[in-house]
């Protein structure tokens, strides 16, 4: 499966050689479950797209993660929607897994997976739109979503958002 790319291309921040150490340039973008969705069902490569827009930090809340193993592992979803999420899980995993993952090594940009910390976690058991908007706020990050409710919450906070824009790229709103 081939993912479109970005139509500009924005040049690669890579760390100075040998210093192990990554430029601060860029901007944070937490990102949402139906997100993670994007590359199998519109074969639109998330990552080089937020890095079109300058974003170099992702964060993917671990509850996001959960989320998506939880949709790619039930047995009521089928069809595309099992693809897309299998794909998602796998695309995330495979940029994750790599030791000492610094930008321009497989991608311009850092994905992080961020977990909760146990109490985080046990406070009132909120729901991941309210953890990806607490996070948000707390870290001053864009959200990357296609859900309509999240974004409208997100922009009364004044969140920046990402989201799919004619099934073949990814823009900014506020």
């Amino acid at each position: 499966m081939e993912l479109h790319r970005g139509k500009e291309e924005m040049s690669k921040t890579k760390s100075p050689a040998g210093t192990g150490k990554e430029r601060t340039s860029g901007k944070t973008v937490i990102v949402d479950t139906n997100a993670l969705l994007i590359p199998g069902e519109f074969k639109v490569d998330i990552f080089d797209e937020l890095t079109r827009l300058g974003y170099l930090e992702i964060i993917v809340p671990g509850v996001v993660l959960k989320e998506l193993d939880r949709l790619r592992q039930s047995t009521g979803l089928k069809g595309k929607d099992k693809i897309a999420a299998n794909v998602g899980y796998l695309l995330l995993r495979m940029y994750t897994d790599t030791p000492e993952q610094q930008p321009g090594d497989i991608l311009s940009c850092r994905i992080l997976i961020e977990e909760e910390k146990e109490a985080e976690e046990e406070e009132g058991q909120r729901d991941t739109d309210e953890r990806i908007a607490a996070l948000a706020v707390k870290r001053k990050a864009a959200v990357l979503t296609n859900d309509e409710i999240l974004r409208t919450k997100l922009s009364r906070a004044g969140v920046t958002t990402v989201y799919l824009r004619g099934r073949n790229r990814l823009e900014e709103s506020g």
